[in-house]
């Protein structure tokens, strides 16, 4: 199929919006703009849904604890868990998991909520740069970060690297 360029020499026989879709880059960009309004959407609706919580500043956000909270001490006194991924890669149910079968895990009767609120620390993990990905430990009610590390997917499962690390840095502030 050969492509025609427009130019302003060209009668308009068809309507504009039709020869300007002949174009194979106004395709990409009505594609990635289509993708990006969707995106918008899902994000708005679990937004609505109260699955995540925005970090705009003209998003309000739940009051603080006036009292500083101690990254140790909140580790170490840590039951319940809720864990959030925000990478396509890897799953939330396939780090909760790895971490319900961690031996440390059982062995401190730790477990695992839905409900971020009922949460004595929040696991978010997300993708990094190309086979990085980076996860937090946080404290919900003060929103400070008690642990966090960084690991490659190479040679493993990041869900599985996730928990170990995890379950070593919390082993680590319970000693």
């Amino acid at each position: 199929m050969k492509n025609r360029k427009l130019s302003s020499a060209q009668p308009l026989s068809r309507p504009l919006s039709r020869q300007l879709l002949r174009l194979p880059y106004t395709k990409i960009l009505l594609l990635v703009l289509l993708t990006l309004s969707l995106h918008g959407t899902v994000q708005a609706q679990m937004a609505d849904k109260g699955q995540v919580e925005g970090y705009s500043e003209t998003v309000p956000r739940r009051a603080r604890r006036t009292v500083t909270a101690n990254p140790e001490e909140s580790l170490r006194t840590a039951r319940v868990i809720y864990v959030r991924s925000i990478s396509v890669f890897v799953t939330a149910e396939d780090i909760e998991n790895k971490l319900r079968r961690n031996q440390q895990f059982q062995r401190l009767g730790m477990v695992i909520t839905r409900q971020e609120a009922d949460a004595d620390l929040i696991l978010e993990v997300r993708r990094s740069v190309l086979t990085k990905f980076v996860f937090t430990a946080i404290e919900p009610r003060s929103l400070i970060v008690v642990a966090s590390g960084k690991l490659s997917s190479l040679g493993g499962t990041v869900d599985g690297k996730v928990a170990k690390l995890f379950m070593k840095q919390l082993m680590a502030a319970r000693r």
